[in-house]
């Protein structure tokens, strides 16, 4: 019986010491969180003394502060006219992705770390980009996740007007708000339905804008739309303030090894959910 009561106590001193000894590191873990926040005479943490998330927001300062001039910039003629919708659009597709799930691959995640790159030299050609407007897939996150990084870190805000399909909801909006008249605007979508948000755009977009007359011309010089291939992750359109069309790439790539770029022309592309 002693000898029970003897195990007893001291299987209950070893469970003390241990709960003491994870609580003391627990403890020591909060408190060196605490400590860790260094200020410097702004009133910032300390960029050295931060964890690697904190000194890339830091790094790209420049960035979002030539973005912001850039955005917030007025032209003369805004004084005399107001412009209706935005000056430029600028569509891309979301970066390559895990098929049997909704998230991005490897080569995706790598594309949307570039994401900010492509913003920076869209700023070294003068458009500073105001909002970023993209989906939401009830079945996946390619677009959102796409981008997400980039508003992030350059702190421009992301909006969603809903499903890919929803491409009519998201121009009337965009070119109904006046808060995206004569700005720069980027969208990232779902390839299969850029094509319908291109006929959107020069017809609802068109309308909205007064552009009487107007008719829809490619880099070729017709009126055949672009076909956004499945394997084609690096095309950027381009709409400019009187919606003349044009198309340009991405300047980095990644390790798909299908990845084909090529635009075809007048070829009809369903929009569909998936």
């Amino acid at each position: 019986m002693k000898k029970s009561i003897k195990w007893t106590i001291l299987i209950i001193l070893i469970i003390i010491v241990i709960i003491f000894i994870f609580n003391k590191e627990l403890s020591e873990g909060f408190e060196h969180k605490i400590n860790n926040k260094q200020c410097n005479s702004k009133g910032c943490p300390v960029t050295k003394s931060q964890n690697d998330v904190y000194k890339l927001h830091v790094d790209h300062k420049s960035t979002r502060d030539y973005n912001h001039v850039l955005t917030h910039s007025t032209k003369i003629g805004d004084f005399f006219f107001n412009s209706k919708g935005p000056a430029n659009i600028f569509i891309i597709r979301h970066g390559e992705k895990i098929k049997s799930k909704n998230a991005l691959d490897c080569n995706g995640i790598l594309r949307s770390s570039y994401i900010p790159t492509l913003i920076s030299d869209l700023n070294k050609k003068g458009f500073g980009i105001h909002s970023i407007i993209t989906t939401n897939n009830y079945l996946s996150m390619h677009q959102e996740q796409t981008v997400l990084f980039a508003s992030w870190l350059l702190s421009i805000p992301l909006f969603i007007y809903g499903e890919q399909t929803d491409t009519s909801t998201a121009i009337t909006n965009v070119f109904t708000n006046s808060a995206f008249n004569g700005k720069t605007v980027l969208f990232c979508w779902e390839h299969n339905c850029i094509q319908t948000l291109l006929k959107d755009i020069i017809t609802i977009g068109a309308k909205l804008k007064g552009l009487k007359n107007y008719t829809f011309k490619n880099p070729k010089g017709t009126s055949e739309l672009p076909y956004w291939d499945s394997d084609n992750y690096k095309s950027i359109y381009h709409f400019d303030e009187n919606l003349n069309f044009d198309i340009s790439e991405e300047n980095f790539t990644s390790c798909y090894k299908e990845e084909n770029d090529k635009i075809k022309y007048g070829k009809e592309q369903n929009c569909i959910d998936n």
